[in-house]
């Protein structure tokens, strides 16, 4: 889940942006973006996010919103979730952590209002590769696909997402009873889905495909499933692992008497 740090990375100066990733690493993990760094496609991605776009601009390090990334040329954005109340104090806190950081200052208290505003997710998200070539590698997934198969009303269930080289298997235990439903939330407790727009539109187009009752109204039900959890409710497994390995490993793990490994969450 969001918030989310993702740096533009232009394929033909894949370096501008690597100085400024290392500095954020020791603070926050990050994604770094080779694709959508043309303002339309920017806009398309990022259309109606909760975000803020951060750049050097004249030797002055600036915030903005989407609607300039036409005049000045982002080097990251920052998205959280879209149901985070964000007012300027806030970005104002994320702004001025950020310019320490990459004047090589010590961010001293910055950091400690920084932690409190967006706390570090427990488990480091991938990073997309940065293409050095001109298109990216062919083995790579480059749109986002859905597969599944039922077994012993367990259904196993693959996102695939682009530019993602591991995919997610999530896992649905009893499913003549409750259906593709737990899916949509489930995904969510990988750190490294919801971090863009994009993968909120699959999952309602996904809805549509699969003529799932109701509107899909993933905000109210993310609330419910948290809640659920904190009363005891078991946490969703996804693995990121295709449908195969996904077997394979719970095979092994109850053939020798033990629970499943924990999902793997990145």
């Amino acid at each position: 889940m969001a918030p989310s740090f993702t740096f533009f990375v232009d394929k033909k100066d894949t370096q501008y942006a690597a100085p400024y990733i290392k500095k954020l690493d020791p603070y926050y993990p990050s994604f770094a973006d080779g694709e959508y760094i043309d303002p339309r496609n920017m806009k398309s991605r990022y259309a109606g996010a909760n975000a803020k776009f951060f750049a050097f601009d004249c030797g002055e390090f600036i915030m903005f919103d989407l609607e300039t990334v036409d005049l000045i040329e982002p080097l990251l954005v920052i998205t959280m979730d879209t149901f985070t109340p964000m007012n300027r104090k806030s970005w104002l806190v994320i702004f001025k952590f950020l310019k320490a950081v990459f004047a090589d200052q010590e961010p001293g208290e910055l950091l400690t209002d920084m932690l409190e505003l967006v706390p570090v997710p427990t488990i480091l998200v991938e990073k997309t590769q940065l293409f050095k070539s001109s298109e990216p590698p062919k083995e790579l997934p480059q749109e986002y696909g859905f597969e599944h198969i039922v077994e012993d009303d367990i259904a196993y269930c693959e996102i695939t997402k682009p530019f993602t080289d591991l995919p997610y298997t999530c896992v649905i235990r009893n499913y003549s009873e409750v259906g593709f439903e737990p899916l949509f939330t489930a995904l969510y407790v990988s750190s490294s889905w919801g971090v863009t727009n994009m993968d909120y539109a699959f999952l309602e187009k996904l809805w549509v495909f699969l003529n799932m009752d109701g509107p899909i109204d993933l905000e109210n039900r993310l609330k419910r499933e948290i809640e659920l959890c904190k009363l005891g409710k078991p946490e969703p497994e996804v693995y990121r692992l295709n449908i195969v390995d996904t077997k394979d490993q719970m095979s092994r793990k109850k053939k020798r008497g033990g629970r499943p490994s924990e999902p793997n969450k990145r």
